[in-house]
């Protein structure tokens, strides 16, 4: 088994981590204080429904978060928290390209694009690599020594 197969588990578990740090920041700047966080792009709250559903885009950033942490802790899980992290992404920075493309070049756009083209491009690598680990352990079970959560070796009797 080549060594880059056997410990790119790792890789996946980085990129999920640094997702979640990510959403979680995000999630808290916009349940703390909802008006601050708008304000700097010229967004007016102007109700509180206004406030309390920028609230709600945080809970949805935060649960994301929740998501992907439990996708870390778990190798079955890890496949499946990188598929929605990769999925998402890329919804997300297909979205921003077309405000780009309909709304114009805004400063925070140009200034938040880049990064996530960066996460795509990372989420989409590390999916293919864990499917491919996980295919080649199909292959051949021996070729990976069982591990327990977080890829610790068991206790053995």
């Amino acid at each position: 088994m080549p060594p880059v197969l056997r410990h790119s588990i790792w890789f996946g578990r980085l990129v999920l981590v640094g997702a979640t740090i990510l959403f979680t920041l995000i999630a808290l700047r916009q349940i703390a204080d909802p008006i601050g966080a708008s304000t700097p792009h010229q967004i007016a709250l102007g109700s509180s429904d206004a406030v309390t559903i920028m609230r709600v885009t945080g809970g949805l950033f935060l649960g994301l978060a929740l998501v992907l942490a439990a996708c870390i802790v778990s190798e079955r899980r890890l496949l499946a928290g990188l598929g929605v992290l990769a999925t998402v992404n890329a919804v997300v920075t297909a979205v921003r390209v077309l405000g780009l493309v309909v709304d114009g070049p805004g400063p925070f756009t140009l200034q938040v694009l880049k990064p996530e083209v960066v996460l795509v491009v990372l989420s989409s690598i590390a999916l293919l690599v864990e499917w491919r680990r996980r295919q080649r352990l199909a292959e051949d079970p021996r070729a990976f020594p069982e591990r327990g959560a977080l890829g610790a070796q068991p206790e053995r009797p």
